[in-house]
């Protein structure tokens, strides 16, 4: 099993990070949050999960250990895979997901993209009991959680009404997540960091 993985970044996408170990080009599959902290000719390190399915092997890394234990619970539940998972850690934080799973708000956690209704039920059912003592240790983490995840929405919205595509608009309002006190400041702080 490969823990981690630590080397230095060649480039990033909107979907995966690629890691020169060794020698070797890894392609780590991640979630916009971790994505949005990573810069190409930087050193990294990554937590892993490496994934053997029928339709080949995939490797799955993400910047805290609370992130990567989330990503296990969710591939746990029926009828999730690996990319649905990263979908949903890439529209919420740890620390806001627990609290959508905890308070069973199955409207907020179906804005996931490729999660409904049922996905959403099926989610709260099958892992309510598993995170009512998740802790994020995770400094930046606690940081990031401490935006509204209304505020979220409100800049997603706008962001995309002004041409932005939804995966870097999500991009964005993760990496700009603790500058945001309202939904304006989120804004400013979303577009400079598109626009840099």
């Amino acid at each position: 099993m490969i823990e981690y993985i630590k080397g230095t970044v060649e480039f990033v996408t909107n979907e995966q990070v690629v890691i020169e170990a060794n020698g070797l080009g890894y392609g780590v599959y991640s979630s916009t949050k971790s994505l949005s902290n990573i810069h190409a000719g930087t050193s990294v390190t990554l937590f892993t999960y490496y994934s053997v399915r029928e339709d080949g092997v995939s490797l799955y890394g993400f910047a805290s250990k609370t992130e990567l234990d989330m990503f296990k619970k969710l591939i746990s539940v029926t009828k999730i895979g690996p990319k649905a998972a990263i979908g949903i850690l890439s529209t919420f934080t740890v620390e806001t997901l627990c609290q959508q799973i905890a308070t069973q708000n199955i409207a907020m956690i179906s804005k996931a993209p490729g999660v409904g209704k049922k996905t959403a039920e099926r989610i709260v059912l099958e892992l309510k009991d598993k995170v009512k003592n998740v802790e994020v240790l995770d400094a930046q983490e606690n940081s990031q959680s401490m935006q509204n995840p209304l505020f979220e929405d409100e800049i997603l919205e706008a962001l995309l009404s002004l041409g932005y595509q939804q995966q870097e608009a999500k991009q964005a309002i993760m990496a700009t997540a603790s500058e945001t006190t309202t939904t304006e400041t989120g804004l400013k702080a979303a577009l400079a960091w598109l626009l840099r």
